[in-house]
């Protein structure tokens, strides 16, 4: 059953550009996320050399482009559009949504403030994990900045479990924050899977897709690889790029395992790399809510994941995948043993993790009334 139109007008701070494009999937997304409100105004983070239009709507999607010199020009700006929005329409009810606890915060909670709205914060990642913003100053004072706009906020967002208690222990009030993963058409996956084989004649293929950066920390699955691969036949795909690839390429080299760890590039068909390969491998030491772990489920692989994102969510330990300490390589080694010596196990867990998936693949439908539904928490 469809929720009725709600009356308020929702007025969001944002950094999706691409919702500035004609006929982009973000541009249909939020047409769509517009179709179940009264109206919806979006004021996107941008600069002036990137030629978006200052002004466009569609339907009842009103969009604002900043078009800025600077960062810093950006905020001002958003701060005098969301202003001039609100004064001209004073008598209107307005709810404020700011995409993260800070820039987009510090303007949405400034216009909230001039007309007594509600604020509204979304939290997609985990931002208040240490390991987030240990080394970089800058984010440790956006941290800072943070912590306050979730604790004087009204209503909050987050995409899973692990994030809301984080934000309890913050002091966030429990009833201000509902969990909202992001939305999982999981329909391509689920589909992909259902002509898995799980027979494994050769080696255990283990599989990493994502961006080589740091904080995948993908070089503690190459160790981990290099010892497991010691205890019986197992292959390691990685696909994807980014700026650790030099390195991890090295570290692969040095380790005398090039014909047993696989590079390959950034792919449209990741659902064929899944359901071609056995185990998917996570080692991130922070996420948000981690998609990729649930679209590999949903094709029927294990999972071996550190305990991250939808671990604990979506990923249940020893039921369908197993979760292990973050930058713990002793453990993550372990697990891939295990998976090695027992392939029944990767049977019994992909299994699991295939049913877990669908439980997570909400309709369009359901998906937008419950997002709807976030910024109206009582």
């Amino acid at each position: 059953m469809f929720m009725e139109y709600l009356p308020s007008n929702i007025l969001a701070i944002s950094y999706a550009k691409n919702i500035l494009k004609v006929d982009s999937r973000e541009r249909s997304r939020m047409k769509r996320y517009a179709s179940r409100m009264n109206e919806h105004h979006i004021i996107v983070f941008t600069k002036k050399n990137e030629g978006f239009p200052n002004f466009q709507q569609d339907e009842n999607l009103f969009l604002y482009a900043t078009n800025a010199n600077s960062k810093l020009g950006m905020v001002w700006s958003a701060l005098k559009i969301g202003s001039r929005i609100t004064k001209e329409r004073r008598t209107e009810n307005w709810i404020i949504s700011s995409q993260d606890p800070f820039e987009s915060s510090f303007v949405g909670r400034g216009i909230a403030k001039r007309i007594k709205a509600k604020h509204h914060v979304q939290i997609h990642g985990d931002v208040f994990n240490p390991l987030s913003y240990k080394e970089s100053p800058l984010q440790y004072l956006r941290v800072i900045y943070g912590r306050f706009v979730v604790k004087h906020s009204s209503y909050i967002r987050a995409v899973s479990n692990r994030i809301k208690k984080s934000l309890i222990a913050l002091g966030v009030k429990e009833s201000a924050v509902t969990v909202l993963p992001i939305q999982a058409d999981m329909s391509d996956f689920i589909n992909a899977g259902e002509s898995r084989e799980y027979s494994i004649k050769d080696a255990v293929r283990f599989l990493y897709v994502g961006r080589f950066s740091r904080e995948k920390n993908i070089s503690l699955l190459i160790k981990a690889f290099f010892e497991a691969q010691k205890t019986g036949q197992a292959e390691l795909v990685l696909v994807g790029d980014g700026p650790e690839k030099e390195q991890l390429s090295k570290l692969v080299s040095d380790l005398g395992i090039k014909d047993k760890v696989y590079f390959k590039g950034w792919t449209d068909d990741v659902s064929s790399e899944m359901t071609n390969s056995n185990v998917f491998c996570l080692s991130s030491n922070h996420e948000g809510w981690g998609m990729v772990l649930l679209e590999a489920s949903a094709t029927g692989m294990a999972v071996l994941t550190t305990d991250v994102g939808c671990a604990g969510d979506c990923v249940i330990d020893g039921e369908s995948g197993k979760v292990v300490p973050v930058g713990d390589v002793d453990a993550y080694q372990a697990a891939m043993e295990d998976y090695i010596k027992n392939h029944e196990l990767i049977y019994e867990h992909g299994l699991s993790a295939r049913r877990n998936a669908v439980k997570f693949s909400l309709s369009e439908d359901e998906y937008l009334d419950k997002l709807v539904q976030s910024y109206y928490l009582k």
